[in-house]
């Protein structure tokens, strides 16, 4: 071997280390078909030097990269080890200081903190927080310290970073791993086999003494893909009965993303030398942005649609979205021209632009239904049932499966509805059996047309699509959850953990007594309110309420259970309001446990122990 034959290899040796076996093999198959070293060794710097960029390494080295999952117990219990040792650190500099040195910290891992408005951090630096200001800023830096938090953020981190740097070597495309990398597909579905085994081995234990395991009521829930999927076709086709009824015209719209969000090309799985790195969250960034866009001027012009979107994967990951939408029948064009308008801002004079970048169908019901044209969208991205192979050819069940890894693993919400009324108040609804006081017939008509997977009907009792959410006749009940003891001190955060093991929890509400389906079976016990319940209860409409502000002082506050780093109240959703009238659906408290391969049962452990 010659000295320059010598020198090329110990420059691959040490570009490459660390990286997994299937990444060195595409990258030397790339190298090997350059007929210069130098322009291989100029190829194998850029790709290993923009890896490294994914990593949040600040220079060209390269450090060790694994495939398989990381011990995540471990790198979290070492992060919150070091966060713990930054904030014990006190007595010796402000808070300000202490909370900086956390998001340093935290920022330098790639790791995003829990937010604080602008007001927050102002009085923060100001030394002027109030008590309730000081619960949030405690409670970022107690976030910090916990390792259960730190957890699911490294491994989000580390499954986007292996799908980055697939999709930087093009190994996600038809032709290699459509949709998703293999990679990250075969870790999916381990993580969803191990979190199937751990519902199923916990059961959840009522005051009944009525036991169910937590993956038989995954199974009764949205959870189930079959659920998922019918009640999502429920809705589309009820708000598709709502607008033929008030003489709504429906169209069919697909807004996709410019060139350069796109790795590669659809037929060959050639690279596309416009892509700039992009990620499928920087594509459906843009496709959120330019929606907002069209919405807000649509707004203006006082054009209110309503219907359904679908977020799916092109064959290379890069998403693209599908409306279905209901307006009147003058305002149809006006719509049309304003997506058309805002799809070509950007980019808009590239080649293929106008054909490809916004499409529209104008649906005609004389030939079929507008559910028809969304159906196999929704089919694809749940479970493939109903539809033989995708667009490219790939096996229907194969296809939705790597669907939902990519939908998993970028955070990209699949489906969502626009406009209408709320879903949440229809499912505690489902969950209550005929009610017969004659003075709440009209709750008895919303709740029968809920029952029967009515949702236009449904939609028009609550008031219609456009009726807004604080004006529908019912909606949702929330209580803050009591609790008897809260061992929490607020001036110590070097000890950044709430023990709530043996807190006893005894919630009273105002409320409607409403027998519930098949008392005693699994749907009862699983919270139907089945006798009245009287009391004085702390009413709230807000999931995000947080701390009490002025009006309430801090001995009454402690009455009420905090999360475990202090700077919000625990709210637990208990059932509906029927203009002022509280009805509870969900009555029941339950408790946790885990069944050991010895068969042995054990009440579940907070997982906040204390750093010793």
């Amino acid at each position: 071997m010659t000295r320059v034959e010598l020198d090329n290899a110990n420059f691959i040796v040490r570009r490459l280390y660390g990286l997994p076996q299937i990444h060195k093999n595409a990258l030397m198959h790339r190298y090997k078909r350059f007929s210069n070293h130098i322009e291989a060794n100029l190829y194998l710097l850029r790709t290993t030097t923009a890896i490294s960029k994914v990593l949040g390494h600040s220079s060209n080295r390269m450090s060790c990269v694994s495939v398989d999952d990381r011990d995540f117990k471990a790198m979290s219990k070492h992060h919150a080890r070091q966060c713990l040792k930054i904030s014990s650190r006190d007595n010796s500099q402000s808070l300000f200081k202490t909370y900086s040195a956390i998001l340093r910290y935290v920022t330098c891992y790639q790791i995003k903190q829990h937010p604080l408005t602008d007001t927050v951090l102002n009085n923060l630096e100001n030394d002027c927080l109030t008590d309730e200001e000081y619960s949030k800023v405690m409670g970022v830096i107690r976030r910090a310290c916990d390792e259960s938090w730190w957890k699911p953020k490294l491994r989000r981190l580390h499954n986007r970073q292996i799908e980055t740097i697939s999709r930087l070597l093009n190994q996600v495309n038809k032709h290699r791993g459509i949709y998703a990398s293999n990679i990250t597909v075969e870790n999916f579905m381990s993580q969803w086999k191990s979190s199937r085994e751990l519902l199923e081995n916990t059961l959840a234990t009522n005051e009944l003494d009525y036991s169910v395991s937590l993956a038989e009521l995954s199974d009764l829930n949205v959870s189930n893909p079959k659920i998922r999927k019918a009640e999502l076709m429920v809705r589309i086709r009820g708000f598709e009965d709502y607008a033929t009824k008030h003489g709504y015209s429906a169209v069919f719209l697909t807004m996709t993303t410019p060139s350069k969000y796109h790795r590669c090309f659809a037929k060959s799985g050639a690279e596309n030398p416009k892509w700039q790195g992009a990620t499928p969250l920087d594509a459906q960034d843009y496709l959120n942005l330019t929606f907002q866009r069209i919405r807000a001027s649509l707004n203006r012009d006082k054009i209110t649609p309503f219907g359904f979107r679908v977020a799916e994967p092109h064959h290379d990951g890069t998403p693209h979205w599908h409306l279905l939408l209901f307006v009147e029948n003058e305002q149809q064009q006006q719509l049309v021209e304003t997506f058309q308008e805002y799809c070509l801002q950007e980019d808009g004079d590239e080649q293929g632009a106008k054909e490809r970048r916004f499409k529209v169908e104008y649906i005609d019901p004389n030939k079929g239904s507008a559910t028809g044209y969304i159906a196999k969208y929704v089919a694809k991205g749940v479970d493939g049932e109903g539809i033989d192979h995708d667009l490219y050819g790939t096996e229907s069940v194969t296809a939705a499966t790597r669907i939902r890894v990519w939908a998993s693993c970028w955070g990209i919400r699949q489906f969502q509805q626009i406009g209408g009324v709320g879903v949440t108040p229809w499912r505690e609804l489902r969950r209550l059996s005929k009610i017969t006081d004659e003075s709440l017939e009209w709750v008895e008509e919303i709740r029968q047309a809920a029952d029967d997977s009515d949702w236009g009907r449904y939609t028009e009792l609550m008031g219609g699509v456009f009726c807004k959410r604080d004006d529908q006749l019912i909606r949702l009940l929330y209580q803050y959850k009591k609790q008897s003891n809260i061992r929490f001190d607020n001036q110590n955060f070097g000890n950044p953990y709430v023990d709530t093991k043996g807190v006893g929890h005894q919630p009273t509400f105002c409320s409607f007594s409403a027998a519930g389906k098949n008392a005693g079976d699994a749907t009862n016990a699983a919270g139907i309110s089945t006798q009245s319940i009287s009391g004085n209860p702390e009413i709230i409409r807000d999931s995000n309420s947080g701390i009490f502000g002025n009006s309430r002082n801090q001995a009454e506050a402690r009455n009420y259970k905090s999360n475990r780093y202090g700077d919000e109240f625990v709210v637990q959703l208990k059932g509906i309001v029927a203009l002022g009238f509280e009805i509870v659906t969900r009555v029941h408290e339950w408790t946790l446990s885990y069944s050991q391969a010895n068969g042995k049962i054990e009440l579940n452990r907070s997982n906040l122990e204390f750093c010793q």
